[in-house]
């Protein structure tokens, strides 16, 4: 999770630049730049305001992410896993967009889809 929520700062902050001179960058830009940096699977993704400029809830997507974690304390081995995590993109009444990762359950049989690492 907290690679996600690393994923979701840095992000964050190349979405803000919807309100720059720069022009728009449109809501599943930032979802597409969301799951090429994770480095995970997208599962499912929707863009509920296609408006740059709306507000509320603006895209979702869910993606499985793979990492690496050790089995034990002194233990040299590490481990893969997987965890599906939601990333929200929203925008108060005025502001930048903001993106949080909620973690979810993956979708059944997903992980078995996945080869073993």
């Amino acid at each position: 999770m907290e690679r996600a929520e690393q994923v979701a700062h840095e992000t964050e902050s190349w979405a803000t630049d919807s309100l720059s001179l720069k022009g728009w960058k449109s809501n599943q830009s930032v979802l597409d730049r969301l799951v090429a940096e994770t480095g995970g699977d997208r599962l499912t993704s929707s863009v509920h305001v296609p408006d740059e400029r709306g507000v509320g809830l603006l895209a979702t997507v869910e993606v499985m992410m793979v990492g690496l974690a050790s089995e034990g304390w002194l233990a040299g081995d590490e481990a893969y896993y997987e965890i599906c995590v939601r990333f929200d993109v929203r925008r108060e009444t005025s502001g930048p967009r903001e993106i949080a990762p909620v973690p979810v359950d993956c979708p059944h049989g997903v992980l078995d889809t996945r080869a073993p690492q």
